[in-house]
């Protein structure tokens, strides 16, 4: 049986390890067979394989060995071709992740940096610029709630402080995993949009939008926050209405241009044009109705995050409605 993201995320959520469940969670897996090159010959062997988007790619290949083990037998869990596996490999899936997964791989790949350089391993020069560049991101854009407590704001300072307080390896080790665990914990449990996960549709600007939009909701906090997440199902539902309307093949139903921002018009002459019949009022009423639902919460100034949660469920829903018109016309 293959391994499937589910399956993982499962065993590590079973076993409280909500962080490398979420790493999981938006990365592909899969257990099988594969060979090794020896001195003299090749050896067969067990593999867990995981493609992640950046940044979780670099913050899996960081984790320590006892996780990256424990992620390998999750792996391993519905596959018995994989069950020796003690470790993953992990290879660049060729996107990139937005919102609190994100944040989550980068607070790894900062925690794992203080270590390794504390005990022993690269030089600080060769890493402090990019330590004191993701400093600066996670300062700014972790929320309050995240409890970061870094206060090191470049390796020497990190340097300093080893050197006067922490005389072991073990020492500094447990004082960064001690310093990153509340922001780690409040990251890796940050409550996500529930929907129906849906495939791409194909159309960049739209798919794009709607990432980043499922990727601010999981960081809204205020209602200022969620009334943005009102603008960014507006602008994803135009995008969505551009990507199919033809001007030259859809006549708008009352005869007036429909302009670049007229979602309303773009969407119900597209709809009427390629899926005409009896079903056609409901489908124009249900992209009418999203977008009604994006603008009163765009300019709502009691938004609430339940509305916005509605509103991008709606506006995804509107897209994927969309999405299957237009594919079933091929």
């Amino acid at each position: 049986m293959a391994a499937t993201v589910d399956d993982a995320a499962q065993f590590l959520e079973i076993l409280l390890r909500y962080d490398l469940a979420a790493l999981i969670a938006v990365s592909k897996v899969e257990a099988r067979m594969g060979t090794v090159h020896r001195a003299f010959f090749e050896e067969a062997v067990e593999i867990a394989a995981v493609e992640a988007p950046s940044p979780v790619d670099e913050a899996l290949q960081r984790l320590p060995p006892h996780d990256r083990k424990r992620i390998a037998q999750a792996i391993a869990a519905t596959n018995p071709f994989a069950s020796g596996a003690d470790d993953i490999t992990v290879t660049p899936l060729g996107t990139t992740v937005e919102g609190a997964v994100a944040l989550l791989a980068e607070l790894i790949i900062h925690r794992e940096m203080m270590i390794d350089v504390a005990t022993g391993g690269t030089q600080i020069q060769e890493v402090n610029d990019y330590y004191i560049a993701r400093q600066v991101r996670l300062r700014r854009d972790l929320p309050a709630e995240a409890s970061y407590a870094n206060e090191h704001t470049d390796l020497w300072a990190w340097y300093h402080h080893w050197k006067a307080n922490l005389g072991t390896y073990a020492d500094r080790r447990q004082y960064v995993r001690a310093l990153f665990a509340p922001s780690i914990e409040a990251m890796a449990n940050r409550p996500t949009s529930h929907g129906v996960k849906r495939q791409p549709t194909g159309w960049e600007r739209v798919d794009r939008a709607l990432e980043k939009a499922r990727a601010q909701y999981e960081l809204a906090a205020v209602e200022e926050d969620f009334q943005t997440i009102g603008l960014l199902c507006r602008e994803i539902i135009i995008s969505l209405g551009q990507a199919v309307f033809d001007p030259q093949t859809h006549q708008t139903l009352d005869g007036v241009t429909a302009s670049k921002t007229d979602a309303n018009r773009m969407l119900e002459s597209y709809v009427a044009h390629v899926f005409p019949g009896d079903s056609y009022k409901e489908v124009r009423a249900h992209h009418r109705a999203s977008l009604a639902l994006a603008l009163n919460l765009q300019h709502r100034r009691t938004a609430t995050k339940k509305l916005a949660a509605l509103c991008l469920e709606a506006t995804a829903s509107t897209v994927a409605v969309i999405s299957i018109i237009a594919r079933d016309r091929f």
